[in-house]
């Protein structure tokens, strides 16, 4: 087996650099990253003279503990793929090109083994360590995290598909105040380290973040061509220019900052975006996000050769709460709606192994970054951790709030039942968060319905306003539902608030035939 001493004639240097500039690896395979862990195999790839035999040694303790060997296709690309490695480090990876007497080669150091997450999304998933409450005292908790290694990809767009990331603003490190909260809006996404220390509570192994997202960006940008056309969205429009910030252009954003990703093995992906499309393509959400979803999946799975899973756990953050000023905007709340495919919860048929953190319920009326961009993404970050539990790592937890399974119609007593699929804490009454669609000769009004009684699964809502036939019902259906964590619906234990649904009165569970509530 190869030593991980290199030879005294061999031409060692690090990840990049040296005599012959040709071979290196690619971009984000540096000192101190995190590659996945058992049961998937990590990809190592790279760029070498054509035809040139490379051989990839995992040492540690400069022990040889596992060899691989390939050759530098014509495309100038080598890639293997490792063994499963269980959890743990830190271990060298060396890269050996050998043709003919001349031998390079590459090393990076550090190498951890853990589960690897990709964050990405526009401006709240790009808010900093340094913008969120209690900055200084997230800032300074980093020395029982080192394990949790982070990345930053640069803000780059391309016309085309790129093979590898042109820029990176954060090459892998361990967590430092510095790094951490860099600026606003700059490397690293707050929600991303927050989901990655959250679960490192739990896993006890190590963790490798990449943040890879953009502010004011919509969907399209971060949508392969394939997956738009299948959407049937227009090639052109332009976006209101109150919430383009970032490029909106189809594409552009899947090809320079996600395609180039896509031979990492990964364990899944976390998303907050939406924002951009509140009025901008809002009706055809419902199928480019899920879309988009199934696409990145199919993607990361045929790059790392079969290592990511095909179906791989998919989190995303449901919008939360921001002010329109005077005027009444549905957008906002028809998003929410379209980010669950219309269904109202996840995982669904059509968006399977997904998990959603519901955001509500944490406006932040005084930020100082605006009401789009709250500051608490801890909690953002908290919810969706129980998602991943749940989705990724099979525990048995809540990791949603409750919605009514059975809707029932009592006319006589001027009433609807609801019953919860799981218990539920009033936390205060309300008298405007549920509204029903009264309806007469076609034409339909939205009316408060009152929260009369309820017991630990059930709740009684009064429609005596609604003197004609109730056809539907919605919950927190508005930009602004309630004031910060004061939703009146929770799960007792776990504090997770109800999600906003719409729904047609019958016995059926939001989102089953939802369309006709429209």
């Amino acid at each position: 087996m190869t030593p991980c001493v290199g030879q005294r004639e061999s031409w060692v240097y690090r990840r990049r650099g040296g005599p012959d500039v040709g071979f290196r690896f690619a971009s984000y395979i540096d000192d101190y990253m995190v590659l996945q862990r058992e049961p998937a195999g990590a990809v190592i790839w790279g760029y070498g003279a054509p035809r040139a035999t490379v051989t990839v040694t995992l040492c540690r303790e400069q022990e040889p503990i596992m060899k691989k060997v390939t050759s530098v296709k014509d495309s100038n690309t080598w890639t293997v793929v490792l063994d499963p490695m269980k959890p743990g480090g830190p271990y060298e990876v060396m890269a050996q090109q050998s043709l003919g007497r001349i031998n390079f080669t590459l090393r990076v150091h550090d190498v951890l083994f853990g589960d690897v997450w990709l964050c990405s999304g526009q401006s709240n998933m790009k808010m900093t360590v340094s913008q969120v409450f209690n900055a200084t005292g997230e800032l300074s908790n980093t020395t029982a995290y080192q394990s949790v290694r982070i990345l930053s990809v640069s803000s780059t767009q391309a016309q085309q598909e790129l093979e590898d990331l042109t820029k990176v603003d954060l090459r892998w490190s361990k967590p430092t105040s510095k790094n951490l909260g860099h600026g606003n809006f700059t490397y690293m996404s707050a929600v991303c380290w927050l989901f990655g220390r959250f679960l490192y509570d739990t896993l006890r192994y190590p963790v490798g973040l990449l943040s890879s997202s953009w502010s004011g960006t919509p969907i399209e940008a971060w949508s392969s061509r394939r997956s738009l056309e299948a959407c049937g969205v227009p090639r052109s429009g332009s976006m209101p220019s109150d919430l383009q910030t970032g490029p909106s252009a189809h594409s552009v954003l899947w090809n320079a900052m996600i395609h180039p990703l896509r031979n990492m093995t990964l364990k899944g992906v976390i998303w907050y975006q939406g924002e951009s499309n509140v009025n901008f393509n809002r009706d055809l959400y419902n199928c480019t996000f899920p879309l988009l979803i199934d696409d990145w999946r199919q993607t990361f799975h045929d790059g790392s050769q079969g290592q990511t899973e095909r179906l791989f756990p998919f989190g995303f953050v449901q919008l939360s709460s921001y002010l329109f000023g005077e005027a009444p905007n549905d957008g906002l709340s028809q998003i929410r709606w379209h980010q669950t495919a219309d269904f109202g919860y996840v995982p669904n048929q059509r968006m399977p192994n997904t998990f959603m953190a519901v955001s509500v319920d944490l406006c932040d009326r005084n930020s100082p970054f605006g009401s789009i961009h709250p500051r608490d993404k801890q909690t953002v970050a908290y919810r969706l951790h129980l998602g991943a539990r749940a989705l990724a790592y099979g525990e048995k937890l809540i990791f949603q709030g409750p919605l009514p399974q059975k809707i029932e119609l009592l006319a006589d007593k001027g009433l609807l039942n609801l019953t919860y699929s799981q218990p539920i804490k009033v936390q205060r009454r309300d008298d405007k968060i549920f509204e029903v669609a009264c309806c007469s000769d076609r034409q339909c009004e939205w009316l408060p319905a009152p929260m009369d009684t309820f017991s630990t699964q059930t709740l009684a809502l009064s429609i005596t306003s609604c003197h004609d036939s109730p056809a539907a019902l919605r919950y927190a259906w508005t930009p602004w539902p309630c004031e910060y964590k004061q939703c009146p619906l929770y799960h007792p234990t776990s504090t997770l608030p109800a999600p906003p649904f719409i729904a047609p009165i019958t016995n059926l569970s939001p989102g089953y035939h939802s369309r006709t509530a429209k």
